[in-house]
């Protein structure tokens, strides 16, 4: 049986996944620390925003594959991490989430239901400066471009123009390209930045940049992130970014604002808690 979920019985399920991910972290020594709105909501609102539920988190390049492994080899945890690699996801990055409950993203409709979840998106270290790292870039934006297309439900756009547009594109996408295969390329991009780019692995990682490419492909200074500092999410010590405020101004802006009221979209999936009848 399904029972749908309120947005505060959202909200109180993403949380738990991501306590578990911290404790999974704290006891094998991985770093991961909160990205985007949920380290915005950590820091202007002391947890969630309050019109949206998404968890993110960034994790180095090594402690993301750490994790991979403890979940391959059966760690305990009533949650699944998904990845592309094993055809679980249709994501190019890992998600943690709640197998005991059914979500779907709006962008990608009904077809492809999924547990809630953390979006865990790895940081790759690139050198900005390397002539080689926007071509790289534009490599994987017309790769990530004809994803977006193939796994997008048309009938899901903001104007009748955008929604045309993606009834006739989509299909064709689909036709065209293998999901698998595009995640396939986007990982490999992603795990070639350091190579190609000419990064010393061996330098520790505060010292140089990383970039986000399976996320929204950000370069960021990485002594802005690391090492993290904790701060209270739904009273909770959760690790942010060392210089968090540093980091939100550049990603948000103004960050201390609050949007107008009539710009605070509600953004929650549609979600079921899976009950026994």
């Amino acid at each position: 049986m399904k029972r749908p979920l309120s947005a505060d019985e959202i909200k109180e399920k993403e949380l738990a996944i991501l306590l578990e991910l911290d404790r999974i972290c704290t006891e094998h020594g991985l770093t991961y620390l909160l990205a985007y709105g949920t380290c915005l909501g950590a820091i202007r609102h002391g947890g969630f925003i309050p019109w949206d539920d998404d968890v993110d988190v960034f994790m180095p390049r090594e402690d993301y594959e750490k994790l991979y492994t403890l979940f391959e080899q059966g760690i305990e945890s009533p949650y699944r991490l998904v990845s592309h690699r094993d055809a679980s996801s249709l994501y190019q990055f890992f998600k943690l989430v709640d197998p005991d409950t059914e979500a779907y993203e709006t962008f990608v409709g009904k077809k492809h239901p999924i547990g809630l979840w953390v979006d865990i998106f790895p940081l790759e270290r690139v050198d900005p400066s390397s002539q080689h790292f926007k071509p790289l870039l534009k490599k994987h934006a017309r790769t990530g471009l004809k994803r977006s297309f193939a796994v997008a439900d048309p009938s899901v756009a903001s104007t009748a123009a955008i929604k045309l547009v993606k009834k006739i594109v989509c299909p064709i996408a689909r036709a065209l390209f293998d999901v698998s295969d595009l995640n396939k390329k986007l990982e490999a991009d992603a795990l070639a930045l350091p190579s190609v780019t000419g990064v010393d692995a061996s330098e520790p990682i505060e010292q140089g940049w990383v970039c986000d490419l399976l996320g929204d492909a950000c370069v960021i200074d990485a002594s802005l992130l690391f090492p993290v500092r904790k701060t209270l999410f739904e009273g909770h010590e959760l690790p942010v970014a060392r210089r968090a405020e540093d980091y939100l101004e550049i990603t948000y802006g103004d960050w201390h604002a609050l949007p107008p009221e009539d710009q605070r979209h509600l953004h929650f999936p549609e979600a079921y808690a899976i009950e026994e009848e």
